[in-house]
């Protein structure tokens, strides 16, 4: 991705630098808001995004409303925190801001005043590691989390990045859940404390060995914390999925860029088990996903689920009798990276989309579900760094329970720009893009975009 420093404040707010442990009381605030409210005119985004030897990690701040908003990035890690970084992000543009992931357990804490803008990360392996890892950042901190996206096989690192910007200690229990096995309470991981101001990169292959898809509840006793899993495929793949705070009876997880290979990874925390199918949708009418006809998986378990995809796509997963459940999507690159998302328990009429390419050449994508029955118009505006030229919006419209992607020339204007997307009807929005080695081909990234706030749009 390309390199920040425009927007950069001509005076860094010094008063904002935060080191040493003796410091760590000074760390954000005990309890923040989320910025997620429609009087969203300050807040915080939390980008647990790991890192490594040789990493690289971009923070893309996009700034949809009518006037500047100002950002302060400060570098979270196992050690005190780095010094802050501030930036002013223009009206209508975003700022993609270069921070620290030299470690897994690097960490972003973002905080805006004066106005929403939304957040996400991508991370780059470097050093004898390649691929990259994108998705949204989190606009609150929660005392619950789930991910399930974990795979310990051979050859496979898996992580859980937990970050706790705020000024008190947390304390955490780690479940982690596998197929055909009973949960595991890792006593390393009961009544853990992670210091104000620290993250860590927790290691799921050191504590259940040869298990996929494994799944991990993450419950905070004491303060709050975000977390994410963090995947690495030997040398060369890395995966990025943001935890989510509540599990649902519906997902929608939409996917492109790949080669049509993905699976679905499941997880019932119930005793109960459920049953669910899956829905297939793409600019054809809807059909069953795969096998995804009345599944039955026990409870407290984790299962995969292999799912044929063409195009812009996405899988639409829904339980009997509400069961609650979480699911997330891996796909498979045409290069060596594979990909994989969380998706949306929810459509919204607005989504932010970070910019999920990567560096030259780029080959961005970006597709939209219209899940509801009835016809949807969306529009589409480019939010680019600096001084590139937005060009004018697109508008679609999309049928009823279809996926379609967005025009391959309007994305073409600034593959880097992050994306607004608002509907006359609720939708789900993500990134799906290619970039790098032959083709464009070698880097693969998914992320879904961010719900916008009603007062952040355009003209409210």
């Amino acid at each position: 991705m390309r390199a920040s420093g425009r927007g950069v404040l001509a005076v860094v707010l010094a008063a904002v630098a935060i080191a040493g442990a003796a410091a760590a009381d000074r760390v954000g605030p005990a309890d923040h808001p989320s910025t997620g409210g429609d009087d969203a005119r300050s807040g915080i985004w939390l980008c647990p995004h790991g890192g490594g030897t040789g990493w690289s990690a971009t923070i893309a701040i996009a700034n949809p409303g009518s006037t500047p908003v100002d950002v302060r990035l400060t570098p979270i890690g196992s050690g005190a925190p780095g010094a802050a970084t501030a930036v002013s992000v223009p009206a209508g543009r975003e700022v993609l801001q270069q921070m620290p992931a030299k470690e897994r357990a690097s960490a972003t804490y973002v905080e805006s005043f004066g106005g929403w803008v939304g957040v996400g990360w991508q991370v780059a392996a470097g050093g004898s590691e390649e691929g990259v890892g994108t998705e949204p950042c989190t606009p609150a901190a929660a005392t619950t989390w789930y991910t399930t996206d974990a795979d310990t096989s051979k050859g496979h690192e898996a992580y859980l990045v937990l970050m706790n910007p705020f000024a008190g200690d947390a304390v955490y229990n780690v479940t982690l859940y596998q197929p055909g096995r009973p949960p595991a309470r890792p006593e390393a991981w009961t009544g853990a404390v992670l210091a104000a101001g620290r993250s860590v990169a927790l290691e799921l292959d050191k504590q259940v060995l040869g298990r996929d898809p494994v799944a991990a509840e993450v419950d905070i006793s004491k303060g709050k914390v975000a977390v994410a899993s963090l995947g690495l495929t030997g040398p060369a793949g890395v995966r990025s999925v943001l935890g989510v705070s509540a599990l649902s009876s519906t997902w929608y997880l939409p996917v492109a860029g790949g080669v049509g290979q993905s699976s679905l990874a499941l997880f019932v925390p119930e005793d109960d088990g459920a049953m669910f199918s899956g829905t297939l949708l793409s600019s054809q009418p809807p059909q069953t996903a795969g096998s995804l006809t009345e599944q039955q998986q026990s409870g407290r378990s984790t299962a995969s689920y292999e799912v044929p995809t063409n195009g812009a796509s996405a899988i639409q997963i829904q339980t009997d009798a509400g069961v609650p459940v979480l699911a997330a999507l891996r796909s498979a690159g045409q290069g060596v990276d594979d990909a994989a998302t969380g998706g949306a328990a929810s459509p919204a009429p607005a989504w932010l989309v970070p910019p999920t390419v990567r560096g030259d050449p780029p080959k961005p994508g970006l597709v939209i579900v219209n899940p509801g029955t009835d016809p949807v118009d969306v529009t589409l505006r480019l939010l680019p760094e600096g001084r590139t030229d937005p060009g004018q919006p697109v508008t679609l419209s999309i049928p009823g329970q279809r996926a379609v992607a967005a025009p391959a020339t309007f994305l073409a204007r600034d593959p880097f720009a992050s994306v607004l997307v608002s509907a006359t009807g609720d939708i789900v929005a993500l990134g799906a893009s290619t970039s790098e080695g032959r083709n464009g081909l070698a880097m693969y990234g998914l992320a879904m975009g961010v719900h916008v706030p009603a007062v952040a749009l355009p003209g409210d």
